[in-house]
């Protein structure tokens, strides 16, 4: 997660902790759909939850994975829109909160230092999605794949070990990283063969982070 993202997140979490409305979602639920009315921001406190975007003909594209402890959907505040532009699926089982949108903004009309980390955490979604674009665009499956398990490490206890657990599916991999199922698996078979990483199981990998390059790492 984008430390500006972490820093507003935390902070609207403890301000609006005491209105938070409690909500449980089995894998495969939508927490909101594109279009619905807008009732606040959410958290997710547990699991994994996926922004989808869905064309008409029903073809999907995941943009991005919210992590635990992130709060999701808070740009329609800033937009004064009254939908939800986006799909939000459950990836696993989730407990998630809800904050109520009057109570938010009267917390951002209010208080200088989380409307100052709003403003902070939109310049950290602007520089998200602007590296989801480069690599959607000019990224190989295997590049993509790669920084995708080393973001995942960022931050974790043991990153060291260079061990990433996935918390969604292959499939749904795929999605978030526009490539196809065949197109996902050759690159892992790619990245085992080049001494990178190694599938310990399904959803388990072990990165050889000497082997990592700084080119592996950069644009």
């Amino acid at each position: 997660m984008d430390a500006q993202v972490m820093e507003f997140s935390k902070l609207l979490r403890a301000r609006a902790a005491k209105f938070a409305l409690s909500k449980s979602c089995s894998k495969g639920i939508f927490v909101f759909i594109e279009g619905a009315p807008y009732l606040g921001p959410w958290v997710l406190l547990k699991g994994s939850v996926v922004l989808v975007k869905s064309s008409a003909s029903g073809k999907e594209q995941i943009l991005r994975q919210v992590e635990p402890g992130e709060v999701f959907a808070e740009v329609p505040i800033f937009r004064d829109i009254a939908w939800y532009p986006i799909n939000a699926r459950c990836a696993s089982n989730c407990e998630l909160n809800l904050l109520p949108i009057a109570e938010v903004r009267r917390l951002l009309q209010t208080d200088p230092k989380l409307a100052w980390a709003a403003a902070r955490a939109l310049s950290g979604r602007i520089a998200e999605f602007r590296d989801v674009i480069f690599e959607l665009t000019l990224a190989e499956a295997k590049q993509r794949l790669l920084r995708y398990l080393l973001r995942r490490l960022e931050g974790r206890p043991n990153a060291a070990f260079g061990v990433v657990r996935l918390d969604i599916s292959l499939q749904d991999l795929a999605l978030l990283l526009g490539i196809r199922p065949e197109s996902l698996s050759r690159a892992l078979t790619e990245l085992e063969a080049a001494g990178k990483l190694k599938r310990l199981s399904r959803q388990t990998f072990q990165l050889f982070l000497k082997q990592i390059t700084r080119q592996d790492r950069e644009w």
